[in-house]
């Protein structure tokens, strides 16, 4: 196991970042399509790589150094990681790109069709509580039809059937009865499926501390940089 810390300090006020990145050169065989919570050390065994930082939020009161709150994040992932232009490192860029990345764009693609197999995995602790997960699958062509497919309802409730796991949807509105599109309450954790004909992917997202199903995981994470916010609960 390769341990590499780098520490980065930016010029704003109360802000700390650091990265910690582990890798390990061990075959993954967690079914991340199963929605009970697992553990950092899980991930690590598994051969996900960490990356990390650390924010502290001031009370802005002007008055004291009383700090409000500090996070700090976990991201797991089966990403491996890179330097971008500025020469730090962050997960292997998979998405928005500019235009005169084109051949980083297309080396980049290759790894994520052929190492990857077109399949992001993302989980986010904060202070080290698991906070959410996201698996994400890409199909460039005909040839990738991973399971599970996960691109209807039938699909979603026939494989969690045959696992023996129950899910229940999740009412929007009580009185006409109307259901949320995608969700799903699966080992009492709100979970969403979404899928893409048209831009040809996938997914499921499960929040494991609030009510909210998407947090923008290609922007943060996957556009060649790691963006260090806050996520409020």
């Amino acid at each position: 196991m390769l341990y590499v810390t780098i520490y980065n300090m930016k010029i704003i006020p109360l802000l700390f970042t650091s990265l910690l990145l582990v890798s390990c050169a061990k075959n993954d065989t967690i079914n991340h399509f199963l929605i009970k919570p697992i553990t950092q050390q899980e991930l690590e065994n598994n051969g996900f790589y960490k990356y990390s930082y650390e924010v502290t939020l001031d009370d802005h009161d002007k008055i004291d150094d009383t700090i409000k709150c500090v996070a700090k994040y976990d991201m797991y992932s089966n990403v491996k990681p890179e330097r971008n232009k500025e020469g730090k490192l962050c997960p292997t860029q998979l998405w928005n790109f500019y235009s005169e990345d084109s051949i980083k764009k297309r080396k980049n693609t290759y790894y994520f069709k052929n190492e990857l197999k077109s399949k992001v995995i993302t989980y986010v602790f904060k202070n080290n509580v698991l906070f959410h997960k996201e698996v994400e699958v890409n199909f460039f062509d005909k040839t990738q039809n991973q399971s599970p497919g996960f691109k209807s309802t039938d699909q979603i409730i026939k494989y969690y059937d045959s696992l023996k796991i129950s899910l229940k949807p999740i009412i929007k509105n009580i009185l006409t009865g109307e259901h949320y599109t995608g969700q799903f309450m699966i080992d009492n954790y709100r979970t969403r499926f979404y899928f893409s004909e048209k831009e040809k992917y996938y997914g499921i997202f499960v929040n494991y501390l609030n009510d909210i199903t998407f947090y923008n995981n290609r922007e943060h994470w996957y556009s060649g940089r790691i963006d260090e916010i806050y996520y409020y609960d």
